[in-house]
């Protein structure tokens, strides 16, 4: 069996690169019989080795359909991960896919994430729908990783018995505290909470800030490091962002409480920027349907997360319902982080589920579920 992903592709700075690199790795070493060829955008780095290559040849802002059918004729599977922000929205990616069909290839869409009609902003996010739903219509089997994107695409008129609902995978880490405070030159004593990822207007930094000042009454010794910088090609707003964060930490004097180091965050930190952390804070505000990769390096640490009650982090709720707090309720966020930290038997009781969420969403059990998807026996 030989299998095609069709993604962005790593050195990419790209989640979905990411994403498909962590499937890629989990499937080596649970299957390793299983030939894999990534047709990756330009950009990602080619490579070649039995049973694996990666080929860079097509651009997101040209006609991609010939250079990837050309590169996914020696395949039996085509397995395309979406993203609005790579495919776009015209008609490139439902022609690619009913020229595969006359190419007699079985083709497998994971969408990443959809955005319902009601909360597109702008014309061209108004499309949105419509074009997951002519995806999920072309293709001959769907991935999704929630129960609410498996709803949208009923509703849409995508039959059930071909959308797989198969969670985003959890990448399992064990790094030390102490040793990766030493790496990160952080605080080597008191609690640390950590926000990860991009600095973005909708992480809601500054109600961290606010979620900062409330726990320091009760607990002592206590950081927020801010683990991440802005994305490249970053707004002007999300720079103004950053400035007003920095004057916000003046504001409430926190100065010597807050770990800011506004810089990109390369892979191989991430499993101590998680190790050294304490609670792992997600106030960000979506309204897509869609899964946090960041969630799950969290998790997979087996730190406790508190996030906002939000579509993004409804998996949560597989480890304590108690754990999602009000958009904006920077109070409720700071007094579930504060039970965390004084009261033992809840902490015992969150890392405990934390433990086995992880386990559950290991990407060795994730990508099982897609080799039998891919051999017909899901």
């Amino acid at each position: 069996m030989k299998i095609a992903y069709v993604s962005t592709y790593l050195p990419q700075q790209c989640g979905i690169a990411t994403y498909t690199d962590y499937v890629i790795r989990a499937i080596q070493k649970v299957s390793p019989l299983v030939d894999i060829k990534v047709v990756a955008e330009k950009g990602a780095l080619p490579f070649k080795q039995d049973k694996f290559e990666v080929v860079p040849c097509w651009d997101r802002n040209e006609n991609y359909v010939d250079p990837i059918i050309s590169n996914v004729k020696d395949v039996d599977i085509v397995h395309i991960q979406h993203e609005y922000g790579i495919y776009k929205f015209d008609d490139r990616l439902p022609t690619l896919l009913k020229r595969l069909k006359t190419e007699r290839k079985r083709t497998i869409v994971t969408i990443h994430c959809i955005t319902p009609f009601q909360f597109a902003n702008g014309e061209v996010l108004m499309m949105a729908e419509n074009c997951v739903k002519k995806i999920a219509a072309l293709a001959d089997e769907v991935i999704v990783h929630l129960e609410s994107q498996k709803a949208i695409l009923e509703r849409l008129g995508i039959h059930s018995e071909k959308i797989h609902i198969i969670p985003h995978g959890t990448e399992v880490s064990n790094e030390a505290k102490k040793k990766s405070r030493l790496l990160l030159n952080l605080p080597e004593e008191g609690k640390i909470m950590t926000v990860f990822g991009f600095i973005n207007p909708f992480k809601d930094l500054d109600v961290s800030l606010e979620v900062l000042k409330e726990v320091k009454e009760e607990v002592e010794d206590l950081y927020l490091f801010i683990a991440g910088g802005l994305p490249p090609g970053a707004s002007k707003k999300a720079k103004d962002y950053v400035e007003k964060l920095r004057k916000r930490i003046k504001e409430l004097d926190l100065t010597d409480n807050v770990i800011f180091p506004n810089k990109f965050i390369p892979n191989e930190e991430i499993p101590n920027i998680f190790g050294a952390s304490d609670v792992v804070l997600f106030p960000h505000y979506h309204e897509d349907r869609s899964v946090s990769g960041s969630l799950h390096l969290a998790i997979g640490a087996k730190k406790p997360v508190i996030a906002y009650r939000m579509p993004k982090f409804e998996e949560v709720k597989n480890i304590s319902d108690e754990l999602l707090v009000l958009p904006g309720n920077a109070s409720g966020i700071a007094k579930t982080a504060i039970r965390i930290f004084t009261d033992k038997e809840f902490e015992q009781y969150v890392l405990e589920r934390t433990d086995q969420y992880r386990r559950a969403t290991s990407w060795p059990v994730t990508v099982r579920k897609h080799l039998r998807l891919y051999l017909g026996v899901d």
